[in-house]
């Protein structure tokens, strides 16, 4: 569950972009996870190979994002795409990015809100700012606003040496795509483009 760190997330033409998603999802045949105290107990010899890869945040950015529920990450990279930027693989190398929430949710696919618990909320605010606090980026954009109302606000008090953002999540068809609704992709665009533009002006 380490973040992902791009190969150009310390770059001299853009400062530090983190962007923060909702959940991993185990195979639907785990169980492992579905308890949150005994989740939090255990260490990664726990797990098998395949849920080891399924929490694999670093894995899941390189990998070749064929699954139907890897639309996030080939959302993000077209958006990141259409800022211009100079790569080699993917455009999603310059950025940082990791999930919001440790524990798997419940059911494949299905969202951490609907399996939530507190000691999630408090082992989500925990790690989160210590991986803020380590990788120091310019600017936190939350892609989930479930993410960001339940754990980033409260974040974004707590630490005011950072900056932040929030939008809906790229996989949501009710608010990623819908013009009217103010946190979707057209916002996420605005954001990447001051982002970016900031550091070509100066």
């Amino acid at each position: 569950m380490l973040p992902y760190v791009g190969g150009n997330y310390l770059s001299p033409s853009h400062g530090k972009l983190l962007l923060i998603g909702e959940s991993f999802y185990f195979p639907e045949e785990s169980t492992i996870h579905l308890d949150a105290e005994h989740w939090y107990s255990l260490t990664k010899d726990s797990l098998n190979r395949e849920e080891l890869q399924h929490i694999d945040c670093r894995g899941l950015l390189e990998c070749p994002w064929s699954e139907s529920g890897q639309e996030m990450y080939r959302e993000i990279n077209r958006c990141l795409c259409e800022q211009g930027l100079t790569y080699e693989e993917r455009p999603i190398s310059h950025v940082a990015f990791t999930n919001a929430f440790f524990r798997p949710a419940s059911a494949s696919g299905g969202s951490i809100r609907d399996c939530g618990e507190a000691i999630d909320h408090a082992k989500s605010r925990e790690i989160t700012a210590a991986m803020i606090r380590a990788l120091r980026p310019d600017l936190v954009v939350y892609v989930s606003k479930y993410a960001w109302d339940s754990n980033g606000c409260f974040l974004a008090k707590d630490m005011p040496e950072f900056a932040f953002e929030f939008t809906s999540h790229p996989a949501d068809p009710r608010h990623w795509n819908v013009a009217s609704y103010a946190h979707g992709r057209s916002k996420f665009m605005s954001v990447l483009e001051k982002f970016f533009a900031a550091d070509t002006e100066s």
